[in-house]
């Protein structure tokens, strides 16, 4: 999604040139039309030897490598980075496309920041995260909705592996909940009273994961603050250690932590004496973490190290009886934060019943509180929702048998048959079913009872 910022504001230039240290804009080709005073600088060629050149062309030249410009051009998103320069000095570079009204880019604006300063907001922003992940924890120990047998059981499991100091992988689609799940397993635990650190491998730019995991001694390299930094997995020390999307982490920063875990010590960047730490390890991802060890993508000795109890979260469309709860829970939560009193009507949980949820409780929550916010009604009906939340449920959970021979009719006759049956249930009367299948009340009326006649 590209920004719709004017290209001849006034004094736009003056305003970055101010914010940040270098400053490096092109049109739609790629082609540089503006650059700081400072580029000369950062990069060594002056104002004159850029300006109506592609970035392409400086790439190609080595002026920087790689260009962020290119990475922006081709996947039409904002992009951060490492870069290198002629001089072989590394900056940090981010670049944000400039759209028109058709989604086309016209302009991207690319700018380095010193990493100096990088690292000091950076600190920052951990600080205020985990101010708030203690204020938090502080106010409610967290809840998951597990009305679902298939949630119960793994609910138990959790009550049953957070007493005991082992490491838990917590596998399962994107928006499950996992992290939800290793917070209960902390809150559980014996330690409870330490800090529970999460940590997205994902989310951290690879050339700042490995200081930013396991911290740096004062002068390992350029812009390292002189006194040194701790590391995120150090923060955990007497708590819980969260490593989310951990088959994200790099398989030379997998190493380093398959010795953190089996010494309980850690090794800063650039330091020659470990630091004890003591963690509890809760893991998770929402890919085949064995295939990747089979394809060699993930280490094995790690591997086993992070499976010594494995929990599957099921996804939301084979645990349907945890959406109504679901649904209730976030329609009370986003009625407290703005004032409301808004319901759903039994023909809507029955729609949002028989959706798959791809994005599982995340997507659900987002849909609720987009329904919430949009709906002008009180009580928000079927007719309400978007048309791809009021369809059954997918293809998935239709499984053909055409081993043996196939009487077409009597198949079609047995599904609808279920449809009508299960739409009754779901809203209660025929007058529902019928605006859940989207027919008339006399039809829905008519194939029931006929339904019902045949027993």
């Amino acid at each position: 999604m590209g920004y719709a910022v004017p290209m001849e504001t006034e004094g736009l230039f003056d305003i970055l040139n101010g914010v940040y240290t270098d400053v490096l804009i092109t049109d739609g080709a790629g082609v540089v039309t503006l650059v700081a005073p400072s580029f000369e600088r950062f990069y060594g060629v002056g104002e004159a030897d850029v300006v109506g050149r592609s970035v392409y062309e400086l790439e190609a030249a080595g002026v920087f490598r790689p260009s962020v410009t290119a990475m922006v051009l081709k996947s039409g998103e904002p992009v951060m980075t490492s870069q290198w320069t002629r001089g072989d000095h590394e900056v940090v570079v981010s670049a944000i496309p400039i759209k028109d009204e058709r989604g086309r880019i016209v302009s991207v604006i690319s700018y380095s920041r010193d990493v100096t300063e990088l690292f000091r907001l950076k600190e920052e922003y951990r600080s205020l995260q985990e101010r708030l992940a203690a204020a938090a924890a502080a106010t409610a120990a967290p809840q998951v909705v597990a009305k679902d047998p298939a949630s119960a059981a793994i609910l138990r499991t959790v009550g049953q592996v957070a007493r005991f100091d082992t490491s838990v992988l917590l596998l399962g689609e994107s928006g499950v909940g996992k992290s939800l799940y290793a917070r209960m397993i902390h809150e559980q635990s014996g330690r409870a009273d330490g800090r529970f650190v999460e940590i997205n491998c994902g989310a951290i730019p690879q050339t700042l994961l490995e200081s930013e995991l396991f911290g740096y001694v004062g002068g390992s390299f350029t812009g390292a603050r002189q006194e040194g930094k701790s590391g995120l997995i150090e923060t955990a020390d007497g708590g819980t250690l969260f490593l989310d999307e951990i088959t994200e982490l790099p398989l030379e920063l997998q190493v380093k932590l398959l010795h953190v875990i089996q010494n309980k010590s850690i090794l800063r960047v650039g330091g020659t004496k470990e630091t004890p730490v003591d963690f509890r390890l809760v893991s998770a991802t929402n890919k085949d973490i064995a295939a990747l060890v089979e394809g060699g993508l993930f280490r094995n000795d790690l591997y086993y190290r992070l499976n010594v109890v494995a929990l599957e979260i099921p996804p939301l469309r084979r645990r349907r009886e945890d959406i109504v709860p679901l649904v209730a829970s976030a329609a009370e939560q986003i009625n407290r934060q703005y004032g409301m009193n808004k319901e759903f009507s039994k023909d809507a949980y029955a729609a949002l019943t028989s959706y798959d949820w791809p994005g599982n409780v995340r997507e659900l929550e987002n849909q609720i509180e987009r329904l919430m916010i949009t709906t002008e009604s009180r009580v928000i009906r079927a007719r309400d929702l978007p048309r791809q939340l009021t369809a059954f449920r997918s293809a998935e959970a239709e499984q053909l048998d055409l081993r043996g021979a196939v009487n077409l009719p009597e198949v079609l006759d047995g599904i609808e048959r279920r449809y009508y049956e299960e739409a009754l249930r779901l809203t209660g009367t025929t007058t529902g079913a019928a605006r859940l299948l989207g027919v008339s009340q006399p039809t829905a009326t008519r194939k029931l009872q006929k339904y019902k006649a045949r027993g």
